[in-house]
């Protein structure tokens, strides 16, 4: 009962900084709810290292993963049709504030960061970056799939590599 008890104020904390983090990395990237890629990218801050460690087994420079997360939003959109002009969104968007009231997510994100919550469980564990990597990696497309296409890397041999962090703990 106790462990589950700090197991549940562990999720807790940890969901405190990274759903504000990644509301904030999405705010500086001119969108106003975040998805599956800023808690991706918001979980690679988090102190128990684990989404990062794993990258980097797996050979990923994550500092490369804002920039090809930013090319598939604008591949995207060139798809349409539109160019994206970072100067005049930057321009019309409000500065980056403090988080404030409930968080609002894409889909993407909700769907995630509930089956990292799932996983966490079933390994009988707190919630960590290493989880939150997982359920973001999980989907065959989206952002997040394109980007790990683009950078080379492997879903599965990354899930290895995390899992096996996560069973080392």
């Amino acid at each position: 009962m106790l462990s589950s008890l700090r197991r549940a104020r562990a999720d807790v904390a940890l969901m405190g900084t990274v759903l504000p983090a990644a509301e904030h990395l999405a705010q500086a990237d001119g969108i106003p709810e975040p998805g599956a890629e800023h808690l991706l990218l918001a979980a690679l801050d988090l102190p128990d290292g684990y989404a990062r460690r794993a990258f980097s087994a797996v050979g990923c420079d994550v500092t490369t993963l804002p920039r090809v997360l930013r090319q598939g939003h604008d591949e995207a959109l060139r798809a349409i049709g539109l160019r994206a002009d970072d100067e005049a969104i930057g321009a019309a968007m409000p500065p980056p504030g403090d988080a404030s009231g409930p968080l609002r997510a894409q889909g993407s994100l909700q769907v995630a960061f509930a089956r990292a919550v799932s996983l966490a469980k079933a390994d009988g564990q707190a919630l960590t970056s290493g989880h939150l990597l997982l359920a973001i990696i999980e989907p065959d497309h989206g952002t997040v799939a394109r980007a790990l296409t683009r950078l080379g890397i492997d879903r599965a041999s990354l899930t290895r590599e995390t899992r096996s962090l996560l069973g080392s703990s």
